[in-house]
């Protein structure tokens, strides 16, 4: 198993831009990559704060998941205050999925 989180400060006026890219990601990930366990992202009680979380059942999922989605890349980027804070987790030890 494969899992990244991501904390994203997004630019107010691009908030709109932000989720649409995310939900036409979130879409293609649904319906085209059966690797992907969790693909998510929620609002973290700070204003334009969000928390993503990726998991996939292999690093090739992952691998996978990060060239189909490179074109959107660029303008995902452009939405946020910074770069995106990313941690990649160990090995899941309990919980569900498992």
């Amino acid at each position: 198993m494969s899992t990244v989180t991501v904390t994203l400060q997004v630019i107010p006026e691009k908030e709109a831009e932000f989720l649409r890219i995310f939900k036409q990601v979130a879409a293609i990930v649904e319906a085209d990559e059966p690797d992907t366990l969790i693909y998510a992202v929620w609002e973290t009680g700070t204003p334009h704060e969000y928390f993503l979380v990726e998991s996939y059942r292999t690093e090739a999922g992952r691998e996978n998941h990060n060239t189909l989605h490179s074109a959107q890349m660029a303008p995902f980027i452009a939405c946020l205050t910074q770069m995106p804070q990313t941690q990649t987790l160990g090995k899941q030890v309990l919980g569900i999925p498992n």
